[in-house]
């Protein structure tokens, strides 16, 4: 039995009525954002629309600014489609001469009687942890063509990008998940998360989890394999069952030494999800994560979308392109273990020398190397102007930190913007209002975690 999808009644109406505007044309123009969960989103959608020989446009873009918004309106498009992005900039939205449907998953402003906004929130669903972008766009997709089930694990690699995999998955993300295991697209098997063909290349290019002293260190990891008396030229998979015991437990305690949440302990091992597809054949879901993350975060967003529609060429220069990541990713997490951040009363904030890596370091610096009582903050600059990535953790929700009001707040009082989810969001602020903004960030961190 193939098992479906069951939808609270309104948010079923609304897809329904986003999949009716879109089937009103011929042509329709798709912006997506850059990370994990917006190229799958981006995948998702292309692929329906070429099924549904409906033409189109796709960009992926960093953010939904004034800029792209304004160039947009310049393009007269008769439709357009938003994913990953959106619900933060109703209002400049609504003034564009278009239809316009929005599948997001950040908290809105508000809803919208001029335009289709298709998001979790505004149904009594949690964006942050029920439905990612690639979630939303794939249950779009299904209701224009049930056939659009094949790009199941597509949206999977995106909500699971999206970290909506910790804790267990919930509710609609659970449902699809269940649905592609019925219908032969992916099956779930449980052991180490990390890649690896050796347990070396395992542990040493691990950076979620990020391990100190051993990750980006292959002399210190293999050392810290001879220490268990365990071959670290094996493979996970060759591991007898006392040594993949006696490994998990040492890896489970470093991290716990570390000081990290069981979050963090959630990406040693668990579920893996081998894909059943032809054009994914030997990949995991988890291997899907890191190549779209690496497209993204290297600027090589259109790779990443035709490594979702299938494109093996893309995929050879995916692959290239993650080792290039992953090198540089654990370059920049080495320099935030060996001291880079400046502490705050109430925020930790670090600088990445890669723009484009900031929200990756953020993350995982805030799960693995820094302070867990204090959010982190991100902070680079380009072109005039400060871009922030903030990072939280679930305890610190829990608290009462919701990052994407204190950095809509802060970000508002100088001129900027901002917004996102509770425990992760982002904004844009005048250069020389950096200082400004952080003072004000801090102060309204310490308020909603009660300090002040």
């Amino acid at each position: 039995m193939k098992r479906g999808i069951a939808l609270p009644h309104d948010f079923s109406s609304r897809v329904k009525a986003g999949v009716k505007l879109l089937r009103k044309h011929s042509y329709v123009r798709v912006v997506s954002h850059y990370d994990a969960d917006g190229i799958a989103a981006a995948g998702v959608m292309v692929s329906a629309l070429k099924r549904s020989e409906t033409e189109f446009l796709a960009t992926i873009s960093k953010s939904l600014d004034r800029k792209m918004i304004d160039r947009l309106a310049s393009e007269k498009n008769e439709c357009i489609l938003f994913l990953d992005m959106g619900s933060g900039q109703i209002d400049a939205l609504e003034k564009l001469n278009t239809d316009v449907v929005i599948l997001d998953h950040h908290k809105p402003l508000r809803d919208s009687e001029r335009l289709v906004q298709i998001n979790p929130h505004l149904f009594g669903l949690d964006g942050m942890r029920d439905v990612s972008a690639s979630s939303v766009t794939f249950l779009f997709s299904t209701v224009m063509d049930d056939r659009n089930w094949q790009s199941a694990p597509i949206a999977i690699a995106g909500l699971i990008g999206d970290m909506q995999h910790l804790g267990g998955f919930s509710t609609i993300n659970r449902a699809i998940i269940n649905g592609a295991i019925d219908r032969g697209l992916i099956r779930e098997v449980v052991g180490f998360k990390m890649p690896g063909k050796s347990l070396t290349d395992m542990i040493s290019d691990s950076f979620i989890p990020y391990l100190k002293g051993i990750s980006g260190r292959r002399g210190a990891t293999q050392g810290f394999l001879e220490d268990l008396k365990i071959n670290p030229s094996s493979s996970p998979s060759q591991l007898s069952e006392p040594n993949t015991r006696k490994l998990l437990s040492a890896l489970t305690l470093k991290l716990l030494e570390q000081g990290c949440d069981s979050d963090a302990l959630e990406q040693l091992w668990g579920e893996t999800m081998p894909i059943l597809l032809p054009a994914f054949e030997g990949l995991r879901i988890d291997d899907l994560v890191d190549l779209m993350n690496a497209c993204g975060r290297t600027g090589h967003p259109g790779v990443g979308l035709a490594v979702c529609l299938g494109d093996q060429q893309a995929l050879k220069e995916a692959m290239t392109l993650r080792n290039e990541y992953v090198r540089d990713l654990l370059d920049h997490l080495r320099k935030v273990e060996e001291g880079a951040v400046e502490t705050r009363m109430n925020i930790q904030v670090i600088r990445p020398a890669n723009p484009s890596l900031a929200g990756a370091v953020c993350g995982i610096a805030m799960a693995y190397l820094l302070d867990q009582n204090k959010p982190t903050i991100a902070v680079t600059q380009s072109d005039g102007s400060s871009k922030i990535s903030a990072r939280g953790t679930r305890k610190l929700v829990e608290r009462g930190l919701d990052l994407s009001e204190s950095l809509r707040t802060a970000a508002t009082a100088v001129g900027g913007t901002g917004g996102g989810h509770a425990i992760a969001a982002g904004a844009t602020v005048p250069a020389d209002k950096e200082i400004e903004f952080l003072r004000k960030l801090d102060d309204i961190t310490g308020r909603q975690l009660k300090r002040s």
